[in-house]
């Protein structure tokens, strides 16, 4: 496997959910999926690499749903 082809695969799906969620007022990664044309298990490791960046976090009443940051 190419390092380099996977970290680019990631940066992109990382920059495609944070674009979608500082779009509108949060989602699961679930119904992200289809908006973004990636999978659902794919958008989840976006949101964790996110998360850890302080780019996005999740509703405090629900952890399943995802917003963006307001900075």
């Amino acid at each position: 496997m190419d390092t380099n082809k996977m970290r680019e695969q990631r940066a992109e799906a990382d920059a495609r959910v944070l674009k979608y969620l500082q779009g509108c007022l949060g989602s699961t990664a679930w119904a992200m999926s289809g908006a973004v044309r990636l999978s659902r298990e794919d958008v989840s490791k976006a949101c964790q690499r996110l998360k850890r960046k302080g780019l996005v976090a999740t509703s405090p009443t629900q952890t399943t749903y995802w917003q963006a940051v307001k900075p």
